[in-house]
C-alpha cells in the first residue's frame, strides 16, 4: 500500500487520469474512489490518496508523476499544544520546496493518534524541508500572558516572528492555519489566512513538526520532573494541574499554563 499527499488543486487532474483507466465507485467516507484488476485508489477528506492492491508502487509512480510541483517555494505555519493544560506551545514554519515537493507528498504528512508515525514522519521531513521553530514553554507563557490576555493576539506576536522569517526563503505562498476569526497579517503581502489548512502539503508538514516537536518537549519535562503528564485538557489533566498550583506553585509554573486551569 501507498499513500500519498494530494494537494486540493490537484485532486481534479489525478481523479481525471484514473476515470481514463479505472471504474469509479463509491466508497464510504471517501472523497472519490477508483477500482479494476485487483487495484483500489481512494482520496480521503484529509487529503490522502491511497493506493493498494495490485500493481501498487507502479501506480503511486504514475499518479505523483502527474502532480505539478509549484513554481516557487511554499511556506506554511501551524502550532501544537495551544490546546494542552501540560506543555509548551510549539509553532512551527516549513518551506518546501519545488525541488523536493513530491517526496515530501510520497511522506504523506498528515496527523496520526499514533505518536510513533508522528515522530518517524517528523525524522524523514526535516530532511527535505526548511522548518523553524518557536516555542513558548510554560514558564514562558505564565509571564507573557496577563501582557495579552488573550491567546490569539500572543499568537500573532509569535507568528509575526516566524514570518519574517519564511520571508526571507522567498516563498510564493505563506499559508497559517487559522487560529482566530480574522486574518491578523492583513498587512502581509502573500499570506493566506485558512480555516483547516492542513489540506495545503506545506501546512501539513508544518503541523507535523510542531506536534513531534511538541512530544519530545512533554517527554523532556516529564524525565526532568519524574511525573506522567496527561495530555490534552481531560479531567485528569486539570485534577492534576490544580493539584500542582495549590501544593507546588513553583513547579506548576513550569509545567501548565496557569489560565488553563485558573479561571
Amino acid at each position: 500500500m501507498w499513500s500519498i499527499k494530494l494537494p486540493p488543486d490537484q485532486s481534479e487532474k489525478v481523479r481525471g487520469f484514473l476515470r481514463s483507466k479505472l471504474r469509479e465507485e463509491r466508497l464510504k467516507n471517501s472523497l472519490w474512489s477508483f477500482s479494476g484488476n485487483g487495484l483500489r485508489v481512494t482520496l480521503y477528506p484529509s487529503g490522502s490518496l491511497v493506493v493498494q492492491g495490485r500493481g501498487a508502487k507502479e501506480w503511486a509512480g504514475k499518479i505523483l508523476s502527474l502532480i505539478d510541483p509549484p513554481e516557487g517555494p511554499l511556506a506554511g505555519c501551524d502550532e501544537a499544544g495551544k490546546g494542552e493544560v501540560f506543555g509548551p506551545i510549539v509553532l512551527c514554519c516549513a518551506v518546501v520546496s519545488p525541488e523536493r515537493f513530491r517526496e515530501v507528498l510520497l511522506l504523506n504528512p498528515k496527523d496520526s493518534k499514533r505518536e510513533r508515525d508522528v515522530i518517524g514522519k517528523a525524522k524523514a521531513l526535516k530532511d527535505l524541508v526548511d522548518f523553524k521553530f518557536m516555542k513558548i514553554t510554560p514558564e514562558k507563557f505564565n509571564e507573557l500572558y496577563p501582557k495579552y490576555r488573550n491567546l490569539n493576539r500572543l499568537l500573532d506576536d509569535a507568528y509575526r516572528r516566524l514570518i519574517d522569517w519564511a520571508k526571507e526563503r522567498k516563498p510564493i505562498r505563506i499559508t497559517v492555519d487559522a487560529y482566530s476569526n480574522k486574518n491578523p497579517f492583513t498587512e502581509v503581502a502573500g499570506i493566506v489566512f485558512k480555516e483547516r489548512a492542513e489540506g495545503e502539503v506545506e501546512v501539513a508538514v508544518a503541523s507535523l513538526l510542531a506536534k513531534a516537536k511538541f512530544l519530545s518537549e512533554l517527554e523532556r519535562l516529564e524525565e526532568n520532573f519524574g511525573l506522567k503528564l496527561p495530555k490534552g485538557n481531560s479531567r485528569e489533566a486539570l485534577e492534576l494541574a490544580r493539584k500542582l498550583v495549590k501544593e507546588e506553585p513553583e513547579r506548576a509554573r513550569r509545567l501548565l499554563k496557569f489560565s488553563y486551569v485558573l479561571r
